[in-house]
């Protein structure tokens, strides 16, 4: 049992090189400058070794973006209000994941809504990668709007997670210096809290 758990152990981490160069690939040069071929290469695996791990191009790409949104999302599902008031840990979040989709993470969300016009297996992955977003963000609503309904959490939800949206957006569009950036976080933030203060009973 030992072996079996090392080569798992083993399988994770290659796995997870292999992703890390195709995130790198797609960042650089976009969907169609990734091949399992040239990845093999600059890897020094043979094609098939990696054909074992992800079999085609699209299996290698919906894992990269499927790790990224779970990444992208992990400050919102360790949320603590407990050493901290909840317009910090708020602001907190979302400037982390302003600043994420600020950076070469943005350009993999880029591919990943081209691709989803395209494909119905891209299309599927942005609705459950919605679905994600939406849980994560819906399930901080009833420590910090505990007066509301089930029904207005949701609504409040879809309408936040249309500002970071549309806010990640801006953010990738401008040609902003990092202060700017900065402040633009800071501001996004502080409009979500008091959105977020408006919808208290």
């Amino acid at each position: 049992m030992p072996h079996a758990n090392a080569a798992n152990t083993k399988g994770s981490r290659t796995r997870r090189t292999i992703e890390e160069e195709a995130r790198k690939t797609l960042i650089c040069e976009g969907y169609t400058g990734l091949t399992l071929r040239g990845l093999a290469g600059r890897l020094g695996m043979a094609l098939g070794n990696l054909q074992y791990y992800f079999p085609s191009k699209d299996d290698l790409v919906e894992a990269v973006i499927t790790r990224e949104t779970e990444t992208a999302l992990a400050p919102f599902k360790d949320l603590s209000f407990d050493s901290q008031s909840p317009d910090q840990v708020i602001q907190s979040a979302v400037t982390t994941l302003l600043e994420r989709h600020a950076s070469n993470a943005g350009k993999l969300y880029t591919i990943a809504e081209h691709l989803a016009l395209h494909s119905p297996r891209f299309a599927d992955l942005k609705k459950n990668g919605y679905s994600y977003v939406f849980d994560a963000v819906n399930s901080l609503l009833p420590e910090l709007t505990p007066g509301l309904t089930a029904e207005q959490r949701a609504r409040l939800a879809r309408i936040l997670i249309a500002l970071i949206d549309g806010a990640s957006l801006q953010v990738q569009l401008a040609a902003n210096t990092p202060a700017s950036a900065r402040e633009f976080h800071a501001d996004t933030a502080d409009t979500i809290m008091h959105l977020i203060n408006s919808w208290r009973p």
